[in-house]
């Protein structure tokens, strides 16, 4: 992860350039209505907030944490770099946490966890001790989103290394850690220039 975390050090404005206009509504949109909206209030003028915490874990840019703020829920957004995380700050205007994932140390804190293209640079033998840990960072019945590259094995492109999966390896991952599979779905990359990749999306509730 070290050098995973050092290219984004390295390269966070124009990662986070790049990354911040991708329309990512359609998934959020599926994430929002296993949250479910009975609690989101109508008029966000008032600065008043969901009573909705959602965690958006490897925030990158802000771009989701922004659209989820914007929709009046409550956010708490993390990164492992620095340098990401400074980027972030100025787009929403609120702390963003410097943290990794194994470092983790909430409890039944939030109602859902955003995992955008995060989850996807943790190493096949680390995955499971993450998860645990975003599961006992979920109250109960907490929804999880996360989205990794579609494919078999892992891939090192430009210091970055990328932990890929397809369908059935990522239900068996989910359920072995206590998740409850909702959906499971392929979409193609929403940036114009990377239509070709495809990304496999999965939805998740916490079990007892």
């Amino acid at each position: 992860m070290d050098q995973t975390i050092s290219y984004y050090e390295r390269n966070a404005k124009e990662f986070c350039r790049t990354t911040k206009d991708a329309d990512m509504s359609f998934n959020r949109d599926r994430f929002l209505s296993l949250l479910g909206q009975q609690n989101l209030i109508e008029d966000t003028s008032k600065n008043e907030r969901s009573s909705i915490h959602i965690l958006d874990a490897g925030c990158g840019s802000g771009r989701d944490a922004k659209a989820f703020l914007d929709a009046g829920y409550r956010v708490t957004a993390m990164d492992a770099s620095a340098q990401i995380c400074r980027e972030a700050e100025e787009l929403l205007e609120q702390k963003v946490f410097c943290l990794r994932f194994e470092e983790l140390q909430f409890r039944q804190e939030f109602n859902g966890i955003w995992a955008c293209a995060s989850l996807l640079h943790v190493p096949y033998t680390e995955i499971s001790d993450v998860l645990k840990l975003l599961w006992m960072a979920l109250k109960e019945d907490g929804v999880i989103y996360a989205s990794f590259k579609y494919g078999d094995g892992e891939r090192t492109d430009n210091g970055r290394t990328f932990y890929n999966y397809k369908e059935g390896d990522l239900k068996e991952l989910m359920e072995r850690n206590r998740f409850c599979i909702e959906d499971l779905y392929v979409t193609c990359d929403v940036r114009k220039d990377r239509a070709e990749e495809r990304w496999v999306n999965v939805l998740a509730r916490k079990t007892g």
